[in-house]
């Protein structure tokens, strides 16, 4: 099922391979299709957000930070 990758690998290379595949396949455009007329999500990037809205104190640290 997945491939075999070498210690060494072109991720550049791959990269391109992957978006390759995503294209001919219309697989974006797919998971538009799926999920049209279905709630929408929002994902936060990572703790401590995860389970919920960032915090005020949250937001700040990330915008000095940044």
């Amino acid at each position: 099922m997945y491939k075999n990758v070498p210690p060494r690998i072109n991720l550049v290379a791959m990269e391109h391979e992957i978006l390759e595949f995503w294209q001919a396949g219309g697989i974006f455009e797919q998971s538009l299709q799926r999920s049209e007329g279905k709630p929408r999500w929002v994902f936060y990037e990572g703790p401590p957000t995860a389970n919920g809205t960032p915090g005020t104190h949250h937001v700040e640290a990330r915008v000095f930070k940044d």
